[in-house]
């Protein structure tokens, strides 16, 4: 396992979630540049889930498009597959999902209003 995503993950378990992005970026491009693409694709999973709990919801749909994309053209990693596919649509879903306003809201306008 590659030394980057190693301390990437450690830094996702103590809550550093900047340096775990700048470390699966660099054990990424250091697989990529190795030739191993499958592993850097695997990394890019772990990304793109890490960007989405961040609230980081383009760089994430980007990173899971990577790794939808080279599943599909390779036939290769069903669970990251899932994942990608999982991830894709919840973006979907949030972008043509209308807002909802709760009772709170509705009852702090209403109060506005008095």
């Amino acid at each position: 396992m590659n030394i980057m995503f190693e301390t990437a993950l450690k830094y996702i378990d103590l809550g550093s979630y900047d340096k775990a992005v700048e470390n699966l970026n660099k054990a990424i491009e250091e697989e990529k540049n190795s030739g191993n693409e499958q592993t850097a694709i695997e990394y890019t999973c772990v990304l793109g889930e890490l960007l989405a709990n961040m609230g980081k919801k383009n760089d994430s749909r980007k990173a899971f498009l990577e790794v939808f994309s080279y599943c599909e053209k390779n036939k290769a990693l069903p669970k990251q597959r899932e994942i990608a596919a999982k991830f894709l649509a919840s973006f979907e879903d949030a972008k043509s999902a209308k807002p909802i306003q709760n009772k709170a809201f509705i009852s702090r306008q209403m109060r506005k209003r008095k």
